[in-house]
C-alpha cells in the first residue's frame, strides 16, 4: 500500500531573527562607547606627535643656524692667528636670513683678557614672526702656543747636563733623549712628538704625553698618555708687525727700556710705551736689548731665513733684561715681554751674573740660540724659551745656569704673538 507524500515539517530556530537583531544593537553600543574614545585618543596622540615633530624640526634648525654663527668665527679666527680677533668691524655680522629661517649675533670683545663672548640666535621662520627661536652662548678663549710650555723644540731635543731641573712644561716636536743622570721634569705637562730616551732617576713629576711607543726607563708620577695635544709651531707674519709697528728700524740698534714705562733707542728717541702694549720692529735688521721693561712689549727682529752667522733677524740680550714692579720675573698686568727672532737669539754679559725675563723664540733652525759670558757667574731665564741654548763649554756662567718657566705669562701674553682660538664656554638655549 502506497502512502501519500507528506511534505516534512522544518522546525524553526530556536533563536529568531529579532533576537539576533536584539544581540546586534548592544554589540554596537559597545564599540561605539569604547573604539570611539580611543580613536579619538589616538586621533589626538597623532596630531600631537605630528605637532611635536614640526616643533623640533622647527628648533632643530634654529640651533643648526645658530650654531653655524660660532661655527663661522671660529673658521674667521683660524685662518688668521693675528688680526681681526677683537676689531669691532671684523667681528660684526649682518642679520642672515636663510631658506625658512635667520640668524643674529652679538658680541663682547675683550682684549685684555683675550677673549670675545659671542651671544648668536637662530630662528625658523621671519625676525619679525619667528615659529622657533634658539640661542648659543659661546665663549672663545685666545692663546698663544708660545705661553703653554717652559720649552719649545721643534725638532728633536736632548739633554746631556746631569742633575738638571726644568719647570714648567715641554712640548718637543720629535724625539726626547736624556742622557744625564738625575734629570727632573718639574710640573709637566712632557709633550713628546716620539720616543722617549731616558735613564733610571729621570723623573717627571706630572703628566706624559707622547706618541712614540717608548717612554725609556723615565719615571712619571703622573698619568702617561699615548698621544700628543694639539700644538702649531709658530710663523712670524712680518707684514703684520710692519703694519702694527711703535717703533721701525732698518738698521741695527741698542735699545734700552726705562723704568718709567718707556723705551730709549741708543742715539735716537725716547718713547712711551701705550697701554695697549708696544711692538718694536727691525726690518732687515737686528736688536740689542736690556733694561727694565715697564708695559707689554715685543721686539721683533726680521730678516731673510738665516742661522747666528746671518747680518740680520738677530736680537741679542746684553744685560739684566727685567719687569719693573712686585715681582722682577714674573709677567703681570702692568709688564710683560717677547723676543721674536727670525734667526738667532743671543744672551751675552761678560764679568756679572745676567737676567733675562719673557717669551723667547727664534723661528729658523733648532741650534739658533746661545749663551756667552764669564766662568764662575750665574745666568737665570724666566719664561720661555723655543730651542736648546748653545753654551761655550767650560767658561759661560759656569758657577749656574737656571732655567724657569712663567706661567703668568699665559695670563698676561705681550703684544704680537700668534694666538689660537679656543671654545672654551657653551651653552645652548
Amino acid at each position: 500500500m502506497i502512502m501519500p507524500w507528506r511534505p516534512t515539517s522544518i522546525r524553526p530556530c530556536s533563536r529568531s531573527r529579532a533576537a539576533d537583531q536584539g544581540f546586534a544593537l548592544p554589540a554596537a553600543l559597545v564599540l561605539l562607547v569604547f573604539l570611539l574614545p580611543m580613536g579619538i585618543a589616538f586621533y589626538r596622540y597623532s596630531a600631537q606627535a605630528l605637532r611635536s615633530a614640526v616643533q623640533e624640526r622647527r628648533r632643530k634648525t634654529a640651533t643648526q643656524q645658530a650654531n653655524a654663527v660660532v661655527t663661522d668665527y671660529m673658521r674667521q679666527f683660524s685662518q688668521d692667528p693675528y688680526n681681526g680677533h677683537y676689531d669691532p668691524d671684523r667681528l660684526e655680522r649682518p642679520e642672515s636670513l636663510y631658506e625658512g629661517g635667520f640668524s643674529t649675533v652679538t658680541f663682547i670683545a675683550d682684549e685684555v683678557n683675550r677673549t670675545v663672548h659671542l651671544s648668536a640666535t637662530g630662528g625658523y621662520g621671519s625676525p619679525e614672526n619667528p615659529q622657533a627661536r634658539r640661542r648659543l652662548e659661546a665663549l672663545v678663549q685666545f692663546s698663544s702656543d708660545l705661553t703653554q710650555y717652559g720649552t719649545m723644540a721643534n725638532g728633536p731635543f736632548s739633554i746631556s747636563a746631569a742633575n738638571a731641573a726644568y719647570e714648567g712644561g715641554l712640548w718637543i716636536n720629535g724625539n726626547l733623549t736624556v742622557t744625564g743622570a738625575n734629570v727632573r721634569f718639574n710640573g709637566g705637562p712632557l709633550v713628546v712628538r716620539g720616543n722617549v730616551t731616558a735613564p733610571a732617576g729621570a723623573v717627571l713629576d706630572g703628566d706624559l704625553y707622547y706618541s712614540g711607543n717608548s717612554i725609556g726607563n723615565l719615571t712619571v708620577l703622573g698619568t702617561v698618555y699615548n698621544y700628543t695635544p694639539s700644538a702649531n709651531w709658530p710663523a712670524l707674519d712680518f707684514n703684520y708687525y710692519d703694519a702694527h709697528y711703535t717703533y721701525k728700524a732698518t738698521a741695527d740698534q741698542t735699545v734700552i727700556f726705562n723704568s718709567t714705562g718707556s723705551f730709549t733707542v741708543v742715539n735716537g728717541p725716547t718713547m712711551l710705551i701705550p697701554a695697549s702694549g708696544a711692538i718694536l720692529y727691525c726690518d732687515g735688521c737686528s736688536f740689542t736689548l736690556r733694561g727694565a721693561v715697564s708695559g707689554r712689549v715685543a721686539a721683533v727682529a726680521g730678516g731673510a731665513a738665516g742661522s747666528c752667522a746671518s747680518a740680520a733677524g738677530r736680537i741679542t740680550i746684553n744685560g739684566d733684561l727685567y719687569y719693573v714692579g712686585a715681582s722682577s720675573i714674573a709677567a703681570s698686568a702692568g709688564a710683560s715681554f717677547a723676543a721674536l727672532a727670525r734667526n738667532c737669539i743671543t744672551y751675552s754679559k761678560n764679568g756679572s751674573n745676567l737676567t733675562a725675563v719673557g717669551v723667547y723664540f727664534v723661528e729658523q733652525g733648532t741650534s739658533n740660540m746661545r749663551l756667552t759670558g764669564s766662568a764662575g757667574f750665574r745666568f737665570w731665564l724666566y719664561g720661555v724659551r723655543t730651542q736648546g741654548i748653545s753654551i761655550t763649554p767650560g767658561s759661560s756662567f759656569s758657577a749656574q745656569r737656571s732655567l724657569n718657566y712663567d706661567a703668568n705669562l699665559r695670563s698676561y701674553p705681550p703684544p704680537g704673538l700668534p694666538e689660537r682660538a679656543l671654545l672654551v664656554g657653551w651653552n645652548l638655549r
